[in-house]
């Protein structure tokens, strides 16, 4: 998004902790190590939007973009190391939680920190790449189907939908999968949900040590319990009591409903190598982008038994310890006093950081706060129409707005309201799944909104910059679901 001599992101709710770590990121030696030439070192986040100074953030996206034109290799190194970068952390993650941090030395946690924060950093500063790929890899395929189709094809929008679909199922899809397929057993053995029998709870458990992390977000909310799967079920169960098929919801969420989509789309464009190298590359963006938020996500889950340790010799409330900031971690460790009450109310209230020369200042003063409004600012028009992109198409979709700028606002979503976020994540599934349909103020093709919206096959349009700025709770909205357009019909 441009406004004047900025580049803005929407940016959602982060804990103070994991923004520090994400905004300190952009170094000369982590750009380096991901082989990048132009540096994002100075940038301000305010009121859940990140802003970036346009004369450096447009020679950063040209340089990026430029790799892609070239040719020249630099994408498929990115991607590697990327993907090599999640796995270590998602085992990482595995490894924490599996840690009695209860008997481990002062000095052990603080390495294991350290250890920790540097593969964050490394990894976050290659994540600002994925913006200008997406929307580069959009507008490509855009570009090469005009060669072979007309714009007004009705199925357009359907190729370049499955040309960026993730080349591989992600462990999101794999828990809608798999919870999905355990739903049809308990539904054929008639399991009690209220009561389920003992080889239903051990499969429930089984499930939960396997994709507990997932509704977790980072540091945003509780991992998935017991009662939530449970719950889960019994919404699948709903479903097909209305007359859905359980296998057909089994295979729309399926790795075979992509092959499938995938094999029909190329069968019918049959794309020439320039063209389907561009696919290939597009698809395996999206599966990396989305890979790469799963594994930061396990690794926040296991990192947190350890916050918890820290915490707790610090005599500080393990609720807080992640609305702290990187050095006050540290502080804890050295035994130092951590920010009183007022000071902790203030920040889980309202806080900005503005970053010069990647050094981070957390400001939480409502004056501070208010001098940097007067420089920063979103301009929202007085409309009652939105246009975006599609990401799952669908036909016209009317239900009630439910703004949810963080996982703690999912829960106001009940089956048939509209989610409307600045962007999703994995722990935005249980509102996903009730919606009829998702807007999102970002994201491009690969970005979790469009490709969890597809495997759910909730119509979502995402790239509307301020539909959260612009709609309010409960708002009756109208979309069409095959142009991208949302239209207030009733203001709250």
């Amino acid at each position: 998004m441009h406004s004047g001599k900025w580049r803005i992101k929407p940016s959602g709710k982060l804990p103070v902790f994991l923004r520090y770590v994400i905004n300190s990121s952009f170094t000369k030696g982590n750009a380096k190590i991901n082989k990048i030439k132009r540096l994002l070192e100075n940038r301000v986040y305010l009121h859940h939007m990140m802003y970036w100074k346009a004369t450096e953030y447009n020679p950063f996206e040209t340089e990026i973009i430029g790799h892609l034109k070239k040719n020249d290799g630099w994408f498929e190194g990115y991607v590697k190391r990327e993907l090599a970068d999640s796995e270590f952390l998602y085992k990482k993650g595995l490894e924490l939680k599996k840690t009695d941090w209860t008997k481990q030395a002062t000095g052990f946690i603080k390495k294991t920190l350290d250890d920790l924060l540097e593969k964050y950093r490394i990894i976050c500063c290659a994540w600002y790449v994925q913006y200008p790929l997406d929307e580069y890899f959009e507008s490509t395929i855009e570009e090469y189907l005009l060669k072979y189709i007309n714009a007004d094809d009705r199925d357009f929008r359907k190729y370049v939908l499955i040309f960026s679909d993730p080349k591989n199922m992600t462990e999101v899809a794999q828990e809608r999968w798999r919870l999905t397929k355990l739903a049809k057993e308990f539904f054929r053995k008639k399991e009690n949900l209220n009561k389920p029998s003992l080889s239903a709870k051990n499969k429930i458990l089984d499930h939960l040590d396997k994709f507990a992390y997932i509704n977790r977000g980072l540091a945003t909310s509780k991992p998935y319990s017991f009662q939530d799967i449970v719950k889960r079920l019994k919404e699948l169960k709903t479903q097909i009591l209305k007359g859905e098929s359980i296998d057909n919801l089994i295979y729309q969420v399926s790795e075979q409903k992509v092959k499938d989509d995938y094999k029909w789309a190329l069968k019918r464009i049959k794309p020439k190598p320039d063209f389907l190298k561009i696919i290939k590359q597009a698809r395996k963006h999206s599966y990396m982008r989305n890979r790469r938020v799963e594994a930061f996500f396990n690794a926040d889950y296991g990192a947190n038994f350890m916050y918890q340790e820290i915490a707790r010799r610090a005599k500080f409330n393990p609720n807080w310890i992640m609305d702290v900031s990187v050095p006050e971690m540290y502080d804890a460790l050295d035994g130092k006093k951590l920010p009183n009450l007022k000071e902790m109310k203030a920040r889980q209230h309202n806080y900005a950081m503005v970053v010069r020369k990647a050094q981070t200042s957390l400001i939480t003063d409502p004056k501070e706060i208010k001098k940097l409004e007067k420089e920063y600012s979103v301009k929202v028009d007085d409309t009652k129409i939105i246009y975006g992109v599609m990401a799952c198409l669908g036909g016209i979709i009317r239900g009630r707005a439910k703004i949810c700028l963080d996982k703690h606002e999912i829960r106001k979503v009940k089956s048939g309201d509209i989610l409307v976020a600045q962007y999703t994540t994995p722990d935005f599934v249980p509102a996903m799944e009730k919606a009829v349909a998702i807007v999102a103020d970002q994201g491009g093709l690969s970005s979790h909104a469009a490709i969890v919206s597809r495997e759910l096959g909730v119509p979502c349009v995402i790239a509307t910059k301020n539909g959260t700025r612009i709609i309010h709770d409960n708002d009756l909205l109208e979309i069409d679901a095959r142009k991208g357009i949302v239209k207030i019909l009733e203001r709250s």
